[in-house]
Parts: structure tokens; sequence; C-alpha cells
């Protein structure tokens, strides 16, 4: 029997892994996917989301963007600028695969499964029925900790396909450019999509997409097509990848008894421009403690972890309340919301509150 079991290896299920790991708890980490291995993801962390890595990944940066270009409605445009970082950009399977060795090297097991067919759950622990290499496993932890993205399977056994999840879409594919480093790291909301076009610069190719704020969004590979023939003058894509962004419409689902759901799993990306990876490297923070803190108990609390971590996400509640309205507005009046952003006073005091780290509300606080 394990402490900790960890279904997912991306950024919430390995960093969660890492500090209990390291804390001394036996961890087993699950995935479907032996790594390295492909993940639809721009690649772009924000500087709030690089200090919450509990190791140092500044060798997997790729590039560091200080300018960020944003395209209005009418395709005039104004561009955001910081002295320090805005984002840094990265590789998702290289930054994953690296994540997961981590959390091996602070003592977790990582074990690759085809699908998890079973969840059961006492006061005593939580038990998984898994298939793998075509035969049934069983396997028992005292809690466990669910961070497999917008699609979760744990989320649906603990009955939480019914909540307030919504699904987000978005599509990427790299395009080969020459010159690719002088190209700005851009947000496009020119184009009548209820949403963005964004473009990310690399070394050798730009990494474009769509993101939609709307769960029915229109997302498909001859919109990018024509997206990257505008702007590049060619339509070769590689490595497009589509996939949903989960975030909350109301109440976060974030478990139930003894499993603790982190990141996407709790739909706990931000809707304003879909970015998660904040959301579940804090999340995987949080469950790491709230369970860590349970075991310190002295007194039989079998829901202690679940109480603690529904407590420790009253920021991020906030600021996904913030997003919510934030989003509605600027997807509703996106001319108005833009012409007022485009100020020198509002966006650059945006830039230094994102550049310097903060959340949102500690952005809108003074407001």
């Amino acid at each position: 029997m394990y402490d900790v079991i960890i279904v997912g290896a991306g950024p919430a299920g390995t960093t969660a892994g890492y500090l209990l790991g390291r804390s001394g708890f036996s961890v087993l980490v699950l995935d479907r996917k032996n790594f390295p291995r492909k993940k639809a993801c721009a690649g772009g962390i924000t500087p709030k989301a690089i200090e919450l890595f509990p190791f140092d990944i500044s060798g997997l940066v790729r590039r560091v963007c200080r300018e960020v270009k944003i395209v209005r409605p009418g395709r005039s445009f104004f561009v955001v600028k910081a002295k320090t970082p805005l984002c840094y950009i990265t590789k998702r399977m290289e930054l994953d695969a690296y994540s997961l060795g981590k959390a091996v090297q602070a003592g977790c097991c990582f074990k690759k499964i085809d699908k998890i067919i079973r969840l059961d759950q006492d006061d005593q622990g939580v038990s998984l029925t898994l298939s793998c290499e075509g035969k049934t496993d069983f396997i028992r932890a005292g809690y466990l900790i669910g961070a497999d993205g917008a699609n979760s399977k744990i989320r649906r056994l603990i009955g939480g396909q019914k909540s307030c999840i919504v699904k987000l879409p978005a599509l990427e594919a790299d395009v080969p450019v020459k010159n690719a480093e002088f190209y700005k790291m851009t947000f496009d909301f020119s184009r009548d999509i209820n949403g963005y076009y964004w473009i990310f610069p690399r070394k050798n190719h730009v990494n474009i997409g769509m993101f939609s704020a709307r769960p029915n969004g229109t997302m498909n590979r001859a919109l990018l097509k024509k997206y990257a023939r505008e702007q590049f003058g060619t339509d070769i894509l590689t490595d497009v990848k589509g996939y949903p962004i989960a975030t909350s419409s109301g109440r976060m689902h974030i478990g139930a008894g003894r499993v603790l759901l982190t990141g996407d799993a709790a739909g706990l990306a931000e809707p304003l421009l879909g970015e998660g990876i904040y959301s579940a490297l804090k999340s995987g923070i949080l469950s790491a403690r709230a369970i860590k803190y349970a075991a310190g108990q002295h007194v039989p609390a079998s829901f202690e972890a679940f109480h603690r971590y529904r407590q420790s996400l009253g920021g991020m509640s906030l600021d996904l309340r913030l997003y919510r309205l934030c989003a509605s507005i600027l997807y509703t009046f996106p001319r108005w919301s833009l012409a007022v952003g485009s100020s020198n006073v509002l966006h650059n005091r945006f830039s230094r509150g994102y550049a310097g780290g903060k959340t949102l509300h500690e952005i809108l606080i003074p407001f």
C-alpha cells in the first residue's frame, strides 16, 4: 500500500509527487504514456508560474519574452513591454519529462498503465482497479491526487461528470519560418472567433494556435492554415494538435473524500487566455501540503486533507471569478475592451504585475 497515488504526470502531478517524495511519503505516479511524450501545449510559462516550480527549470527555457504584441479588432495593435520577462517559452515534452525525472529522483515510483477501470474509497484509503499490459491490477493508497487533465477519468469516477467543468477548445501547430526569433509573441483578437490567435516564437519555427472562449467554438486546420498564410506566407503546418482546456463556470469541483483533483482535472485553468500551468502547479503544491498536514494530525481524520485543500484554494477561487468576469467583458465587447486596454497606464500596470509574478486579484486590488 502506498501513501499516495497520483494519476497524471503533468505539472500538477509531478510537482505534488516531488514534494511528497522529498517528505518521505511513498508515492506511485501513474500515466497512460511513457516519457518523454508529445503534449499539446504552446509551452508558455508566466513569471508567477515559473516561481512555483520546486526545482530549477532554467535549462529548459528556449526563449524569454519581454514584449507582447496585442492585435485589436480592425488589425491595429499595441505592444506591452516590461524590463523583466513577461513569459518563458519551453517545449512541453521536455518540461514534463524533466519534471517526472525530478519526482522519481525524489523517491516516487512511476508506472505506465492502459486505463483505470474502477475507483473505490473508504475511511482508510483509496483503491484503484487498473488495466496494464492486458492484465488487471489492484493498487491501494491512503490518498489519491487526480492530475489527469481536462478529460479526467478520476473526476468521472468520483461523480464529477455533472460538475461545473467547462471545456474550452484550442488548436495549435508549428510553422517553419526563417528568422523566427524576430517575431514577437502575439495575441491576435482581430478575428471573429470569440477568442484569439497566438504566435509564440521559437528558434527555427513559430508555434501558432487558436483559443475559443466558447465551448462550441469552431476549430479546424483550414482556419489555422489561412492564418499562417496571412502571417508568414506559408501554410505548411506540423505537429497539429487540438485539445480542451478545462475551467469552471462556478463552484470548483476539487475532489471528494480522500481524492483531491488538481489542475485541469479540477477545472482550474483561467478562461481569459486559457493559461493552466500556473493553476496546475499551485494546486499540485496545495494538494501535497494538505496531505502532509493530514498525516501529521494525531486524531482520526479520514477526510482532513480534503477540507484543508478546499480551504487553501480560496485565493485561486477568487482569481477564477475575476478571470470569468474579465473574459465575459473582453469576448462580449472586444473592440471596446482592447481600446481601454491599449492605454499605457492600464497595460503598463498589468505588465508590471505579470512580470512581477502577481496573481490577477493582486494586480486589481488597488482598483
